[in-house]
């Protein structure tokens, strides 16, 4: 490892190594000119993960920062230093990568400044942009970005009721409505540009501006998803009032980073050309970076903020050998590629990821996700009261009269035939025919051993696709106790079950 470069500032956001923030940290500097903190440890290069990549406890403290952050004003006024040039100026509608890597890096100081081993973690957009709603992804929850209300406000979560720099009450999203999240596609488009002109685009071009536009710039990819997330994101006047923009903007600097890599030497940090006809002056590459007017536009582009202050942690990844994201927060979807997918919320939409672990803490029922656990029949119905069945079958669903909670079930009605032929040897099937392999205990061979029985055969599934698991498990509400299993044990090729 490269030592660093001796470096001594006035204000801990103007340092681009560590020896220069270690003061600022209360910390030493040993002979290496490695920062020694108060507590004996090393102050360490921020490693930027994707958001739920962080442990629970790196992610509740992430969330404490932010609010203490909140709480002492800081995290307004560096928001309103961004609001101040969010439009018509550097940061914006010209090259783009220098202010923004600048704004972030002096927020993550703040962050450190109260607890030196967070980052700020990146969110990685393709991971949501897979499922049918992205809406419904696991972020969207008290857990991580919190909820919204009717209106759009956040009401859940580390930033509920955040009071914002326009005067509202409540962060505001308008999610879905226009713009779109990040694919791999768009990625890979910008990873394909050899022109810098191309990447650090000039977004607000004259007719005469001889450089063709290019909609595949990471200014305009990135843009997409303010508008997808719309309300205080949209405008880049008011986009950091939501702490969304933070890690969003993190993994834009990652996609850049990417860029660098794959493109660039270490000696080649080269900036767009400076014409006038294709970018405003205060894009020009020696002019002052504001709001920060000790750097010039092209400091944004230094190899410094790297080699010694921050680096990235890979984005999650599985494959079909080792199908796990590791993290509880996501699932790997192993069809073709094999990709990480983010877990969808209880009552979001999951069709097409009906057998997968796509539900956080449920599982995929007529293409919604249902808790997993149920502590009475009257929870199953809250939860599919929140799946907004069509309004004919909406009618029956007022009471499940079983009063016992039951769990212990068989998933087909061949599972007693099969289990004298040995499978209860095998884990898997065990699970698969609990009853029969006497891994739990059986009440009644007839009763409905679901909750959910009476509201299935509401929608058809004594006779539907899922039919050998009703026959099974949902005897009563069949009417089937006068019926032997072994009608309905009939050859068949595929299984099919609703959990």
């Amino acid at each position: 490892m490269v030592m660093e470069p001796y470096e001594i500032k006035s204000h801990p956001y103007e340092c681009m190594t560590l020896n220069c923030l270690c003061p600022f940290f209360k910390g030493r500097l040993n002979a290496k000119r490695q920062c020694i903190l108060a507590n004996g440890r090393l102050l360490n290069m921020a490693y930027r993960k994707e958001y739920r990549m962080l442990t629970d406890d790196e992610r509740n403290r992430w969330h404490n920062v932010l609010n203490i952050l909140k709480s002492s004003g800081e995290y307004d006024r560096l928001s309103a230093q961004h609001q101040e040039v969010g439009s018509g100026s550097g940061a914006h509608s010209g090259p783009e990568g220098d202010t923004m890597l600048s704004i972030l890096q002096q927020f993550e100081i703040a962050v450190r400044l109260v607890d030196p081993s967070l980052a700020i973690p990146y969110w990685d957009s393709v991971i949501d942009s897979y499922l049918p709603d992205p809406r419904d992804s696991i972020l969207f929850t008290p857990l991580f970005f919190g909820d919204t209300d009717f209106y759009g406000n956040v009401v859940t979560g580390p930033f509920a009721y955040w009071r914002c720099l326009d005067g509202r009450t409540a962060i505001w999203r308008n999610m879905g409505k226009e713009g779109s999240l990040f694919t791999e596609n768009s990625i890979n488009n910008v990873l394909a540009q050899t022109n810098i002109e191309f990447v650090l685009a000039y977004t607000a071009p004259l007719p005469s501006c001889p450089v063709p536009t290019n909609f595949f710039a990471l200014e305009y990819a990135h843009s997409n998803i303010h508008l997808w997330v719309g309300g205080h994101m949209k405008p880049p006047s008011s986009s950091s009032n939501d702490p969304l923009f933070y890690t969003h903007h993190s993994f834009v600097d990652y996609i850049w980073e990417m860029w660098r890599q794959l493109r660039q030497t270490r000696q080649a940090r080269e900036y767009s050309r400076d014409m006038p006809q294709c970018a405003d002056p205060q894009h020009f590459s020696y002019a002052v970076m504001r709001p920060f007017y000790t750097l010039v536009n092209r400091d944004g582009l230094s190899n410094a903020y790297t080699d010694y202050v921050y680096h990235y942690a890979p984005r999650p990844s599985c494959t079909k050998s080792n199908p796990t994201c590791n993290s509880t927060y996501l699932f790997c979807d192993i069809r073709g590629r094999p990709h990480c997918v983010s877990k969808i919320k209880i009552g979001g939409r999951c069709v097409g990821f009906e057998g997968f672990n796509s539900c956080y803490k449920g599982f995929c029922l007529r293409g919604y996700c249902v808790a997993q656990t149920f502590h009475s029949p009257t929870s199953v119905l809250e939860q599919l009261d929140d799946v907004a069945l069509p309004a004919s079958k909406q009618s029956f669903i007022t009471e499940v009269k079983s009063k016992t909670n039951f769990t212990c079930y068989d998933r087909h009605p061949c599972c007693g035939s099969w289990s004298r032929r040995g499978i209860c040897n095998n884990a898997s099937k065990r699970a698969y025919c609990a009853v029969s392999c006497s891994t739990c205990n059986l009440l009644t061979e007839c009763a409905d051993r679901h909750p959910s029985c009476a509201i299935w055969e509401k929608l058809g599934e004594c006779s539907g696709r899922s039919s050998h698991f009703m026959a099974e498990n949902c005897r009563t509400s069949c009417k089937l106790c006068g019926e032997s299993k072994s009608l309905k044990c009939s050859a068949v090729s595929s299984v099919n079950f609703l959990i």
